[in-house]
């Protein structure tokens, strides 16, 4: 028995795990397999289907690797760091509104950018996979360039795992003969998710099918390197290959999983509350507004008189709207209480459950896991919780037609849209969790907020301007700063001399005022890539130093080159930050 071994069973299914130690959050129904003879597979064409964790597909390798709670910061991704009400954007002549004229420029450069860098990662790699999602729309949501993104890590993350020649990742991107790009940027990129391969971004992972062999099964080695979660579930009666022998559960692992869930269906909660039949913390099993009869939502005594102690206590319904028609919801309930009592009718019907509708129910559950909008031709039913401005803001159940379904859905999300199996309705409330942040991804397709880029293949994607890259970089630091890098291999010329020898970036351009003839001359007559070269920059590195930076560090060379020792502290404190003026130690936080 292998102790690192985690076994899990759901509905009855077995899974296994070696670095994971639950279940994903949602298992999606189990898919077809891949077909060799069309060479497809039913893998979603819609990238927010695949933001949660996957089956293994033939053709997307590069799902497991798209990040859970991606940080959309720093120079490379700054630009999209906008939520659905922060999002720029501007009226069109025919009334139209689309994304900002100059937020979409940055999108666009970024897009452009991350396929380049994708197109060179790929040189002489096979990728076994259709690319095209990853490009589709990336104009039109904010995910889509999270599959731009996991290609590209998919890439790095190979090139690390089984090194090709002795070309790092980096140098591929910082060397190549079309566009090179700025070191600066490359190390930006590399503490991004992107680049980022530690457990510190967590990623969607897969779950692999124990019945089929992939071609790309070696690919599951390098996922548990880089500790990418790996799920595999076991059919029964399945002789695994060699490559999941050791996923494969023993009898007694599956008897003591089995265990496990049983004990753990028996005391289940779906709200997470420690009362097993009200899941709100009333006091009633059947009473949404505490009171001690069962029978009687306002307390009365069935059969009996009612006191007029009791009455009195009633709740005043003159002050609540009338539930709307249809609608399931009593006057004067809450969404709190009206949740607790739908919860418990539930857990009635379940009871007395046939396996038929047992499993026609799950079977409606696991197609709504994915938060997908219904269709006008979807039997299931959307209620919306709208606060009532006349009765301080209290929420009533309202039925939304079909044609109205796609204008509200976007302003939820999956913590604020409760699907309930056993009616066949979703139930859209804010109130579940104000403060979260809308998908309005479906709201941004249908109106053609952010217009898509022409399709073109990866290759075809001409190189991005190389100022392109600075921009991102002066843009989020300010033109005048210095950026230290932690990459030995990719560290600027800039940082070095900052860092090591007190080089202030922001030194004037000009030529020193007191300086010797001597100095002078030696200033008139360096060359600046001769310069560089000594000081061990590299071809990369070349454009990235505007001509008034270059100036300013030739002097401060010129400096050190030409003064004697004792002569060193008449070099201008805007120039050296490691003279002997002591009120540098205190503007300076790198000095000690």
């Amino acid at each position: 028995m292998n102790h690192k071994l985690h076994v899990f069973m759901h509905e009855g299914q077995c899974f296994t795990s070696l670095n994971a130690s639950s279940l994903p959050a949602a298992v999606p129904p189990i898919p077809r397999p891949w077909n060799p003879v069309l060479e497809s597979d039913s893998s979603s064409d819609n990238i927010k289907d695949v933001l949660t964790t996957q089956w293994a597909y033939e053709t997307r390798p590069w799902f497991p690797l798209i990040p859970t709670n991606p940080v959309f910061d720093g120079a490379v991704f700054s630009c999209l760091n906008h939520s659905f009400y922060s999002l720029p954007i501007e009226s069109t002549l025919d009334g139209r509104y689309v994304l900002r004229g100059d937020v979409r420029q940055q999108w666009q450069s970024l897009e452009q950018k991350l396929i380049w860098c994708q197109g060179r990662l790929a040189t002489n790699m096979h990728f076994p996979c259709d690319m095209m999602l990853a490009k589709k729309v990336a104009l039109r949501s904010r995910d889509a360039f999270l599959g731009i993104s996991a290609i590209c890590t998919y890439f790095i993350m190979t090139r690390r795992y089984r090194p090709h020649n002795e070309s790092t990742w980096t140098s591929i991107l910082t060397n190549d003969a079309r566009c090179p790009i700025p070191s600066t940027w490359v190390v930006e990129l590399s503490r991004t998710f992107v680049g980022d391969l530690t457990d510190v971004v967590p990623r969607t992972g897969m779950i692999i099918n124990g019945a089929y062999g992939l071609s790309w099964d070696t690919d599951v080695l390098m996922f548990e390197h880089f500790h990418v979660p790996i799920w595999v579930y076991w059919p029964p009666n399945v002789l695994p290959n060699k490559t999941w022998n050791r996923y494969l559960p023993s009898a007694e692992d599956i008897a003591a999983a089995t265990h496990t869930s049983l004990g753990g269906l028996q005391g289940n909660n779906q709200w997470g509350t420690q009362s097993h039949d009200d899941p709100w913390g009333t006091q009633s099993n059947d009473d949404p507004w505490g009171t001690q009869s069962n029978d009687d939502p306002w307390g009365a005594q069935s059969n009996e008189q009612t006191p007029a102690s009791a009455v009195q206590s009633q709740p005043d319904l003159s002050c609540f709207p009338l539930p709307n028609r249809h609608s399931g919801q009593k006057h004067g309930e809450d969404w709190k209480a009206f949740f607790a009592r739908r919860a418990m009718q539930n857990k009635k019907k379940e009871e007395n459950e046939t396996p038929s509708h047992r499993q026609a129910r799950l079977s409606r559950e696991r197609s709504a896991e994915n938060h997908r909008i219904p269709g006008k031709s979807s039997t299931i039913q959307v209620f919306e919780w709208q606060p009532q401005d006349d009765y301080d803001g209290f929420m009533l159940r309202t039925h939304i037609t079909k044609a109205g379904v796609q204008d509200v859905w976007g302003d939820y999300n999956k913590f604020t849209r409760i699907f309930d199996s056993f009616s066949n309705q979703w139930d859209l409330c804010l109130a579940l969790d104000p403060t979260s942040i809308p998908d309005g991804d479906d709201r941004e397709d249908n109106d053609d907020i952010m217009p898509p880029l022409p399709m073109t293949a990866p290759l075809d994607v001409p190189p991005p301007a190389p100022s392109s890259f600075l921009n991102d970089i002066y843009t989020y630091f300010g033109s005048d700063v210095s950026l230290s890098s932690r990459h030995k291999d990719i560290e600027g010329i800039v940082p070095v001399l900052h860092y090591y020898f007190g080089y202030r970036p922001t030194a004037p351009s000009s030529a020193p005022l007191y300086a010797s003839m001597q100095l002078n001359e030696w200033i008139k007559k360096t060359n600046w890539n001769h310069l560089r070269k000594l000081l061990g920059d590299s071809a990369a590195e070349t454009g990235s130093i505007a001509e008034p930076q270059r100036q300013s560090i030739t002097s401060f060379i010129g400096y050190l080159v030409n003064l004697k020792e004792s002569d060193l502290g008449t070099i201008p404190p805007d120039v050296w930050d490691l003279g002997p003026d002591p009120s540098l130690q205190i503007k300076h936080a790198y000095i000690r």
